[in-house]
């Protein structure tokens, strides 16, 4: 006769999704995968497991983990020991597999009942198995009812188990890349990528090559950051070149040149298969070639910036112009605008010319009188160079500051870390 428990599990729920096909099917000979045998197999060692096997069955709109395999004897003592929720967790255990695959076991377990039936142990999740989801499937034999304790336990199964994700038509594309030009010096500190909707928290360089004009790839162009810089909205992702490549002297560049040599063209590729949020590939590959120039060692100089002034009483765009161009995430967040009692103002700021251009539409008409445009000492040109400083190589102390300002974009500068252009408006 069967005998059926209901026991919830303490665990955040999976998402409802309709399922579409048939479960995969996933079977596992505990004796087969070699543990077994480091544990004790043989007589002398702890009592030997049942060859157990793991699957996700269902259809429609339902699917279970059953766990086959277990002898009758076993069966019928969990039948009838009641198991409180904390040892069937620690029994069979489902958890959800994180996104970048990390080791599911500190987790809690999936919310659900488990069943012990003629021939098996089935687990129901409250709520349907996400299709396309990887859930880890734990079963460890040292928790069934009756097992003695032994010195050496078998390390328990392990395996993960998803149901097939339903066809969906990629629709996230890169939507550009800075700089927007196609000219870089060959001493480029950065790019941004931009991407029409959030991305998964991945790291990037997985996904990117920088190919020479052979079609090659350049070795190692870029630091290995990881997954730090991302935005918040994982929309936009930015790529350091390798300082270290670029001054004389330097254990990489005796190694490996310079990642940029000038007069040659290089194209950045992008892997189609980057998974945006919904762990599905980008709509299309996508390229970005650029010709490289001379290094460019030149510090920033405000004086050297042109202001075209709008007319008091309209809201005509202030337009900066610049020699060269900027950091477009740095342009954007370190430019602004001060009337003569230091108000700011507030209006829409872009960017164009292939980042040479700065422009402000202000909400409210213009008022005649003094205004200052005002720029953050940390806004950069495109190989990092400063206002007044040029680019150093330290690369400790620019991760640092990237990874803070990315953190805190909304923060003002403190009055000595900007410099001022006064205008006037008539």
């Amino acid at each position: 006769m069967a005998r059926s428990e209901k026991l919830g599990v303490s665990a955040p729920a999976v998402r409802h999704h309709p399922l579409r096909d048939q479960a995969r099917h996933v079977a596992i000979a505990a004796c087969g995968l070699g543990w077994v045998l480091a544990a004790g197999c043989g007589s002398d060692g702890p009592p030997p497991l049942p060859q157990v096997e793991i699957q996700l069955v269902g259809s429609d709109d339902s699917a279970d983990v059953e766990l086959l395999g277990l002898s009758p004897a076993e069966l019928d003592a969990l039948g009838d020991a009641h198991l409180s929720d904390d040892v069937w967790s620690r029994l069979l255990q489902v958890t959800v597999v994180p996104p970048d695959k990390a080791d599911a076991g500190d987790l809690p377990p999936v919310l659900g009942s488990y069943t012990v039936a003629d021939d098996r142990v089935r687990f129901t999740p409250m709520f349907p198995f996400d299709p396309g989801r990887e859930y880890a499937v734990r079963f460890d034999a040292a928790h069934l009812p009756g097992r003695e304790p032994a010195p050496e336990q078998p390390a328990p199964v392990v395996d993960v188990v998803s149901l097939p994700r339903p066809p969906m038509e990629p629709t996230t594309i890169v939507e550009r890349i800075y700089p927007s030009g196609d000219q870089i010096p060959e001493n480029q500190l950065r790019l941004y990528l931009h991407f029409s909707a959030p991305m998964s928290d991945v790291d990037g360089l997985e996904y990117l090559s920088l190919r020479d004009n052979r079609g090659q790839p350049v070795e190692d162009p870029f630091l290995p950051l990881g997954l730090e810089f991302w935005d918040p909205d994982h929309r936009r992702y930015t790529v350091f070149f390798d300082p270290g490549r670029i001054k004389q002297g330097l254990a990489t560049n005796e190694r490996l040149g310079q990642a940029l040599d000038a007069g040659q063209t290089y194209t950045l590729v992008v892997d189609p298969a980057w998974p945006d949020a919904e762990g599905n590939p980008l709509q299309a590959p996508f390229e970005k070639p650029f010709t490289i120039g001379p290094a460019d060692t030149t510090p920033l100089d405000i004086d050297t910036w042109r202001l075209r002034v709008p007319s008091a009483g309209s809201t005509e765009r202030l337009v900066v112009s610049f020699p060269e161009p900027l950091d477009h995430a740095l342009m954007l967040r370190t430019i602004g605008v001060e009337f003569q009692d230091g108000e700011a103002v507030l209006g829409r700021v872009e960017s164009g010319s292939w980042e040479t251009r700065w422009t402000l539409t202000p909400n409210a008409p213009w008022r005649a009188g003094r205004y200052a445009l005002v720029a953050g000492t940390v806004l950069e040109d495109l190989a990092g160079n400063r206002m007044n400083e040029a680019f150093e190589i330290d690369l400790l102390e620019r991760v640092d500051e990237a990874t803070a300002g990315q953190a805190s974009e909304s923060e003002e500068p403190a009055a000595d870390d900007i410099v001022r252009l006064e205008f006037e408006v008539y």
